[in-house]
C-alpha cells in the first residue's frame, strides 16, 4: 500500500482508458460511470474491487467517494 491516493479519474487515466472503456467494462451505462468519478454517487463495493483490478492497484489505493459529499453513520 502506497501513501498516495489516486481518484477514481487519475487511476483510470494512468490505465490508459477512457470514460466509456471503464464502464464498459463495470457493466454500466457512460452516464453511470461518469456520476461515480464525479463522486455523485457512491460506487458498489464489487463495482469498486473490479475497477482496482482493471487499474492494477490496490483497492486501498484508491478514493472511492468524497466523504465531505456524503452524509456519514452516526
Amino acid at each position: 500500500m502506497t501513501s498516495v491516493k489516486f481518484t477514481l479519474k487519475q487511476a483510470r487515466k494512468y490505465k490508459g482508458l477512457t470514460q466509456d472503456e471503464m464502464a464498459k467494462v463495470l457493466k454500466m451505462a457512460k452516464r453511470t460511470y461518469i456520476d461515480y468519478e464525479q463522486y455523485k454517487i457512491p460506487l458498489r463495493i464489487d463495482k469498486a474491487y473490479l475497477f482496482a483490478e482493471c487499474v492494477g492497484f490496490s483497492i486501498d489505493d484508491i478514493i472511492f467517494f468524497d466523504p465531505d459529499l456524503h452524509f456519514k453513520c452516526s
